[in-house]
């Protein structure tokens, strides 16, 4: 009887130790045995969390995205883009979002360092990276044809995070993308019976995509930021280039202070109208219902008015 009591007392040990081992390199070895949540962040209503650089890829992606995602533009409202940094509550916001959306290494270098902070659960993708022609120009958007281009990386990178409503996403790509060859068709038949074959600006070198695609001619008062050195040799030869072709009117660029297209005036006699790169556009515009679309839409009745098409 004591003999059995023993047995019993013994092989309970054995049982004991056994689990105490199982339960040590269970422990030891968490990364096999304890899954790793790998799953996309999403809002109380189960939309994508999604977070973008510019005004052109926000809208991108909101209108590929639709009700399925939530997203946001962290570049604040009025501010210029080409000398935006992310803060530290920007990264944060970055952090917590499944897909963060910006255009090209060119035109955010900031992001390079970004890509050392962010966890493996937030994708970070460029949309523009290849399609610029110069390798210095990164407006790329402005040609609408690599505008569709952007469109369909934004596509691709929502259908790799949620397959599951990978249709959904591409209808909406599909829809915008036939806005977008509709409005480059406009643009083309519209710009192309003009007075005027050219355009300055006083601004940085930001359309030079959009009058190469439409076969007109444009000058610039600097260069690809607007931080760029100022030539006065080239502001006077501009000015005089104004006066002697007759145009009536020189371009400043929307959301930046038009110093320079205001010395162009001078020296010129021209009259002033704005054009949108659509880098970045005010809080009430976003409240407002503004679109990428609709933005251009009113760059082109800016330029037939200016270029006097018929």
């Amino acid at each position: 009887m004591i003999l059995k009591k023993k047995t019993k007392i013994i092989l309970a040990l054995i049982l004991i130790i056994i689990i105490l081992l199982a339960v040590f390199f269970y422990l030891k070895e968490p990364s096999k045995n304890i899954p790793i949540d790998s799953s996309p962040f999403r809002d109380e209503a189960g939309r994508l969390v999604v977070s973008t650089s510019l005004f052109p890829v926000y809208d991108f992606a909101k209108i590929v995205g639709g009700e399925k995602a939530s997203v946001s533009l962290i570049l604040p409202s009025g501010s210029e883009a080409h000398s935006f940094l992310p803060e530290a509550k920007d990264i944060e916001t970055i952090k917590k979002t499944a897909l963060f959306f910006y255009t090209s290494d060119i035109m955010e270098p900031w992001v390079t360092s970004l890509k050392n902070v962010v966890s493996a659960k937030t994708k970070i993708a460029a949309t523009a990276n290849g399609l610029n022609d110069d390798s210095l120009d990164p407006h790329v958007w402005l040609d609408f044809s690599k505008a569709s281009l952007m469109v369909d990386l934004v596509l691709k990178n929502y259908q790799e995070i949620d397959p599951e409503n990978s249709v959904y996403y591409e209808t909406n790509a599909n829809v915008y993308k036939k806005h977008l060859l509709d409005i480059d068709l406009k643009f083309s038949t519209e710009l192309k019976d003009c007075q005027f074959k050219e355009f300055i600006s006083g601004g940085h070198f930001t359309f030079g995509y959009l009058a190469k695609r439409y076969n007109l001619k444009y000058q610039a008062a600097s260069g690809f930021v607007p931080s760029a050195e100022i030539n006065s040799e080239k502001m006077t030869a501009l000015g005089e280039e104004i006066k002697a072709s007759g145009q009536p009117y020189v371009y400043y660029e929307e959301m930046i202070i038009p110093q320079l297209a205001v010395i162009l005036r001078q020296e010129s006699g021209a009259q002033m109208l704005p054009l949108n790169a659509a880098h970045n556009v005010g809080k009430h515009d976003i409240e407002g219902g503004f679109t990428f679309i609709s933005l251009m839409e009113n760059n082109l009745k800016i330029l037939k008015f200016g270029l006097k098409c018929r």
